[in-house]
């Protein structure tokens, strides 16, 4: 006689482990998927503050060693490396250093088109035959050569990327007066805020011409321009967008500037850098 076996399903237990142990390898892998896109995030946030600050320290240290440097043709075509509020024709359209040291918040960093975040620089210099063009890269109307170049550089509020940029715009000057004036470009997108300051020399050269930067002062505290022999720069960038879901407090202070004060989620880091000019006169 041939007896079947019966055959028998899984027990509620045995369903009930079963799921469980389902769920905690679906958590246990998903946990690890958004730990990873975390993480991809951060370091996609970290590495676009730090490659926009690696070129707009570039740039700006680019710009600040040509500055000063005088016609190669016409020995009376020269100009200082900074340029000055000193100048009435500079002074009256914007075209010299500002000191901004209040710092900023999240609220009111980005408060609008025009808006300066920082503070403001001007440099000058004669470009030798071959280079007509101004900080973006573009000719200025009317340049001829042995013509003073007054570049000019800000962060402000960029409408069109929605958020702080460097600027820069080029103005020909003649020692007296603003001959035309470039078009403001922005240079650099998720640049929060730039602040200066100036090494400054107290005493004339020594004779044997070895520059001693005796401190290092805001644009209002300068008392002799054409001793200034290096520039320090801070910048602060951030990412482009939202790194995490959190929302965090990030204070940071730039230089002689206040606190800036954020409650965000976007990663920020603060540069700082200093260049010394190699053109100058005294």
């Amino acid at each position: 006689m041939k007896v079947q076996k019966q055959q028998q399903g899984f027990t509620l237990i045995e369903l009930m482990i079963t799921l469980v142990l389902s769920l905690t390898i679906t958590y246990s892998i998903a946990q690890v998927l958004i730990s990873s896109n975390q993480s991809s995030s951060t370091s996609d946030g970290v590495s676009q503050a730090q490659e926009t600050a690696r070129f707009v320290m570039s740039y700006l240290g680019g710009q600040i060693r040509q500055s000063g440097l005088d016609s190669i043709t016409d020995d009376a075509v020269a100009t200082r490396a900074v340029m000055s509020c000193d100048f009435a024709a500079l002074n009256a359209i914007g075209a010299c250093p500002a000191e901004s040291s209040i710092g900023a918040t999240e609220a009111n960093i980005t408060v609008a088109a025009g808006a300066l975040s920082g503070d403001r620089f001007a440099i000058a210099w004669v470009p030798p035959a071959g280079i007509d063009t101004d900080c973006t890269g573009t000719p200025i109307p009317g340049f001829v050569v042995d013509t003073i170049i007054v570049n000019v550089f800000w962060v402000s509020f960029d409408v069109a990327a929605n958020s702080n940029s460097l600027f820069c715009q080029g103005h020909l000057f003649d020692g007296n007066n603003v001959i035309a004036t470039g078009n403001a470009q922005p240079i650099a997108n998720g640049v929060e805020a730039l602040h200066i300051l100036y090494g400054e020399a107290t005493a004339a050269l020594p004779s044997d011409s070895e520059r001693n930067v005796s401190r290092y002062v805001n644009a209002n505290e300068v008392a002799n321009w054409e001793r200034v022999f290096a520039i320090k720069i801070s910048v602060m960038t951030r990412s482009i967008s939202d790194i995490t879901n959190d929302i965090n407090r990030q204070r940071y202070v730039m230089l002689d500037a206040g606190l800036y004060d954020f409650n965000d989620s976007v990663n920020r880091q603060v540069f700082s850098s200093t260049f010394a000019i190699s053109n100058f006169q005294d």
